[in-house]
């Protein structure tokens, strides 16, 4: 199977992981124009009661309609305390410009590895959410449409 999102060189993705975001790309009706989308994977109760799966959103982007998809933007949200009443950045991994953001260390470059290391273990938690149903929402915004 040809999977419609390309590798990264500097965070891989494990194969398993590729293989469930183009599962949940499918489940979507991506336009044909779409260049940049976001998917956005939640459990509701997380946003009622603090409790269950935290919010993940992966940017994917393309340069022609017949380009594969990459990997742009991956990350998770959580609220900061059990008293806040909005989510804040958890983890944010930028493929596209080479950066690492956790509130705790800032911002540092991808390729560290102590990155890699949390990436890999991220990349492994998020396989475990999708395959055992982690998520009750997956939504596909469009953030930019290619040019006619």
């Amino acid at each position: 199977m040809s999977l419609p999102i390309l590798h990264n060189d500097v965070l891989p993705l494990s194969n398993e992981l590729k293989v469930r975001l183009c599962a949940s790309l499918e489940l979507c009706a991506v336009p044909k124009e779409a260049k940049r989308i976001a998917l956005n994977f939640r459990d509701t109760q997380y946003y009622q009661t603090g409790n269950g799966s935290h919010p993940i959103e992966v940017h994917l982007a393309r340069d022609t309609i017949e380009s594969p998809w990459h990997i742009a933007v991956m990350a998770s949200f959580a609220y900061p305390d059990e008293h806040s009443t909005q989510m804040e950045v958890q983890l944010y991994f930028n493929f596209c410009h080479g950066w690492f953001y956790q509130p705790d260390i800032e911002r540092c470059d991808l390729d560290q590895p102590q990155v890699i290391e949390l990436f890999q273990s991220w990349d492994k938690a998020f396989v475990k959410l999708l395959n055992n149903k982690g998520f009750n929402q997956l939504t596909l915004t469009v953030l930019k449409t290619l040019l006619p």
